[in-house]
């Protein structure tokens, strides 16, 4: 752990880490993806992640202001909202994913791609559909930390 979260953060144990893996893999109410606009204010737009292979993906539009902001600065973050389950809405888990976004390198007719989106459609079905549009494409996203909210004073974060 870095040595500058030490007093405010838990080690992260097998447990926490099983449980950071099934929000991400779907154990989730909505994620939020921020990225950075040109004036260098945060944007903020709902996404579907799939996490595949053990790598992060997303089918974005390029004609949407988050794959926009991209183009000019791949820094970005994926927020996890898990069930609220406890009254106090602080007290629900919570995952933040600090990283960098790319674009694969891939055409809708190849093999890399129609395996994305068969198994991107079993998490959203219309993507079926409108995943061959000409303006989705899949992005990896690499994870550089984590910071995950277990609740009241049950922090936790890792550096990749």
């Amino acid at each position: 752990m870095n040595e500058k979260y030490k007093s405010q953060y838990h080690i992260v144990s097998q447990k926490e880490e099983n449980e950071i893996e099934g929000i991400i893999n779907g154990k989730y109410e909505n994620v939020v993806f921020g990225t950075i606009d040109t004036n260098n204010f945060p944007f903020l737009s709902k996404i579907i992640p799939m996490n595949y292979k053990d790598n992060l993906y997303l089918l974005l539009s390029d004609l949407s202001e988050h794959t926009k902001n991209i183009k000019t600065n791949k820094n970005s973050s994926i927020y996890f909202s898990a069930k609220e389950t406890h009254q106090q809405k602080l007290n629900n888990p919570r995952l933040t994913l600090t990283g960098k976004i790319k674009k694969l390198n891939i055409t809708k007719n190849s093999q890399m791609f129609s395996e994305l989106l068969k198994n991107y459609s079993n998490i959203e079905k219309g993507a079926k559909f409108w995943g061959k549009f000409e303006d989705f494409n899949f992005y990896r996203f690499e994870i550089i930390k984590y910071t995950y909210i277990k609740g009241f004073g049950k922090a936790y974060i890792k550096e990749l």
